[in-house]
Formats: C-alpha cells, sequence, structure tokens
C-alpha cells in the first residue's frame, strides 16, 4: 500500500478493527475472572457478572458459602 491510498477514512477504519478486537479480549478476560472470582468466593460465576452489572465492580457477590451457612448477611 502506497501513501496515496493511505486515507483518513482509512485510517479510522483500521483504528475501529483494533478498537473492537481489544474490546473482543477484554470481555473474554471479564468472563474468565468472573469464573476465578466465582471458584474462589464459592459463588456463581453468573451471579459474579450480574452484580457487576448492577452495583458496579465494587459490588459484592451475595457473600460465600460459609457467611451463608452462619446466617452472615452481605453488606448493601
Amino acid at each position: 500500500m502506497d501513501d496515496n491510498q493511505i486515507t483518513p477514512e482509512f485510517i479510522e477504519l483500521m483504528v475501529d478493527k483494533v478498537i473492537d478486537a481489544i474490546t473482543d479480549k477484554l470481555e473474554e478476560l471479564d468472563i474468565s475472572l468472573d469464573y476465578i472470582a466465582g471458584a474462589m468466593l464459592d459463588a456463581d460465576a453468573l451471579g459474579i457478572a450480574a452484580t457487576q452489572a448492577t452495583r458496579g465492580r465494587a459490588g459484592e457477590a451475595g457473600g460465600n458459602k460459609l457467611d451463608r451457612q452462619n446466617g452472615v448477611r452481605s453488606r448493601e
């Protein structure tokens, strides 16, 4: 490709493709981290993802198995 073919539209297209690819990889990583967090907290990965969607990353995952067995309530 010579310099005459590199237009602002071409650059914008390439940037959009790179952003889409990076976004897809970050979403895959987020899903993997939800499963790891679920295993560590003995919680459901889908529940963790749902909690993050509603409360943000700092939201609690509903407590862990030990908390539920001891009747400890999650903070709201």
